[in-house]
C-alpha cells in the first residue's frame, strides 16, 4: 500500500510541475500555444496555408503577450 501512495505522490508532483512549467506566470500564453496548436491540428493538410496561418498566429501571440506585459509595467 505504501509503493502506491509514493507513485500517486510521484505522479502528482510531476503534473504539478508540468502546470507550473507550462502555465506559470501567463495563463493567456499557454491558452495561446492551446489554441495554436488546435489549428496547428485542423490545418495539418492544407499545404502552405497551415504553414503561414501558424507562424502568424505565432506572432500575434507573442506582440500581445509582450504588449501586455509592458502595459502591465507601466
Amino acid at each position: 500500500m505504501k509503493i502506491l501512495k509514493t507513485i500517486w505522490k510521484l505522479i502528482i508532483s510531476f503534473l504539478l510541475f508540468w502546470k507550473d512549467f507550462l502555465v506559470g506566470d501567463s495563463p493567456e500564453l499557454a491558452l495561446g500555444v492551446l489554441i495554436i496548436l488546435g489549428v496547428a491540428y485542423l490545418l495539418r493538410n492544407h499545404g502552405v496555408w497551415d504553414v503561414a496561418s501558424i507562424t502568424s498566429l505565432a506572432l500575434v501571440l507573442m506582440v500581445v503577450t509582450v504588449w501586455r506585459k509592458t502595459r502591465d509595467h507601466r
